[in-house]
């Protein structure tokens, strides 16, 4: 590895150079780090989040210890948790009223009054015609979006119409947030919209990228992704109520972020920051580090090293609170 680099100084390149620019424009890209000391991750988490609140970003987190990271509908049902649908939701709608064009700056979208009453209210215009006018123009913005799967779409599209009927006490919003967040899995309960199927490992991939085009199409700049992956590589198990992998399920963690590496072609305004530590960088081929899985260590080791200055744009990076060569 080459030599670590000044949390601030990545810090400083991050918010400049990828959350206020490439990401922003719509570009995605995914960086592992890993801490020279322990206390450090908690640091870079908080500062990160706080960079990214300020730029309007959405932030999640996902911790390998309360989520199974190497199965891919459940990282999904993890960022799905924290997302306010009914929010999203809302931004779309104002989104569109602001094409028809209806009038919207004076809407908050986080208020919890009724959409269709608002948007009425502030063009003197009844709510009847505020309602026939998103409805047309809802299938050719969100129904037929193909930057989104299909069962994201009609699910994006139920839940916009949920909000214009009735918000908080639309049963129909609850069902869709039920199935996107996993706490009702079972694609019967959202049947009745025309999705037929469940989210589960061979699709869930798709509704991730559709989640994050979703949320870039709402207006926010972008999606940070905050990932914990440091019990992935853990040998033994410590038998304390967390997530502990097996060897093959190291192998599968792997694998996803090889998969999402691929991707982000396909993904808009997104970036994910994989906080790994020391053991990920374990060279011995019977342990858990990154190098058993050769597709994984080809896409984010440096080719070319300098030993003497780290490179701050690298995909793995080695962070310290003070420059530290090696």
């Amino acid at each position: 590895m080459t030599s670590a680099i000044h949390v601030q100084e990545w810090l400083k390149v991050i918010k400049s150079e990828y959350l206020d620019g490439f990401v922003r424009d719509g570009g995605s890209s995914i960086k592992f780090l890993v801490p020279v000391k322990e206390a450090l991750g908690p640091l870079v988490k908080s500062r990160l989040q706080d960079i990214g609140s300020g730029l309007d970003y959405l932030v999640v987190h996902v911790d390998s210890g309360d989520t199974r990271v190497h199965m891919p509908q459940e990282i999904f049902f993890r960022i799905a948790q924290q997302v306010d649908w009914r929010l999203l939701a809302r931004r779309v709608i104002l989104r569109l009223c602001e094409e028809l064009p209806y009038q919207t700056k004076a809407i908050d979208p986080i208020a919890d009054t009724p959409i269709l009453g608002a948007i009425s209210a502030a063009n003197d215009v009844e709510e009847s015609q505020v309602a026939l006018d998103l409805r047309r123009r809802m299938p050719g913005a969100v129904t037929q979006n193909r930057g989104m799967s299909r069962d994201f779409r009609l699910a994006m599209t139920h839940l916009c119409l949920a909000e214009m009927d009735g918000g908080a006490q639309s049963r129909q919003g609850e069902e869709l947030i039920e199935w996107l967040t996993g706490s009702n899995r079972r694609v019967s309960s959202v049947r009745r919209y025309s999705i037929y199927n469940s989210i589960v490992r061979t699709n869930a991939r798709h509704f991730l990228e559709s989640l994050f085009n979703w949320v870039k199409y709402v207006g926010y700049a972008g999606t940070l992704v905050l990932l914990d992956n440091c019990r992935v590589t853990l040998r033994r198990n410590p038998r304390d109520g967390l997530f502990f992998y097996s060897r093959p399920a190291t192998m599968d963690h792997y694998e996803l972020m090889r998969e999402l590496i691929d991707s982000t072609d396909r993904l808009e305004g997104v970036l994910m920051v994989v906080l790994a530590d020391e053991d990920f960088l374990d060279p011995e081929l019977r342990g858990k580090g990154f190098f058993i899985y050769q597709a994984l260590y080809a896409r984010i080791s440096d080719e070319v090293q300098d030993r003497n200055q780290g490179n701050p744009f690298a995909a793995l990076v080695r962070l310290a609170d003070t420059t530290v060569q090696e």
